[in-house]
C-alpha cells in the first residue's frame, strides 16, 4: 500500500495537473490563432527577428511594382502550386513590404492636400 501512496499517487496526479495545464495552454493558443491568424509569422519575423526569404521578397516587390493586389498575389501562388502555409507566409511578407514601402515617403501621395480637397461652403 505505502507503494501506491507514496509513488503511483503523486505520479498520477502530477500527469492529470500537467495535461490539464497543457489543455489550457492549447486553447489560450488556439484563441488567439482565431484572433490574429498571423501570429506564428509575427512570432517567427518580429519577435525571434527572422531574416525574410530574398527570393518572396524579390517576388513581393515584383508583384508591388506591377499594382497586384494581395488576393490577386495570393491566387497566382495558389495556382503556381505553391503550398497554403507557403502562401499564407508570403502573403504575410507581401503585407509587410507594402506597409515598408507606404511608410517610406509614399504615404504624402495617399492624402489629399488642401487645395485638391473641395469644403462644404457655410452660408
Amino acid at each position: 500500500m505505502s507503494f501506491v501512496t507514496n509513488i503511483l499517487t503523486p505520479i498520477i496526479i502530477s500527469v492529470f495537473i500537467g495535461g490539464f495545464c497543457l489543455w489550457v495552454l492549447f486553447l489560450i493558443y488556439k484563441g488567439i490563432k482565431k484572433i490574429y491568424p498571423n501570429f506564428n509569422y509575427m512570432m517567427k519575423y518580429k519577435v525571434f527577428r527572422r531574416k525574410y526569404n530574398e527570393k518572396v521578397v524579390e517576388w513581393c516587390m515584383n508583384a508591388i511594382s506591377r499594382d497586384m493586389k494581395q488576393i490577386e498575389a495570393e491566387k497566382f501562388l495558389l495556382i503556381k502550386g505553391v503550398k497554403p502555409k507557403n502562401v499564407m507566409e508570403a502573403i504575410y511578407i507581401y503585407d509587410q513590404v507594402k506597409q515598408k514601402l507606404l511608410e517610406g515617403g509614399q504615404n504624402e501621395q495617399l492624402r489629399p492636400s488642401n487645395e485638391q480637397t473641395k469644403l462644404p461652403e457655410i452660408s
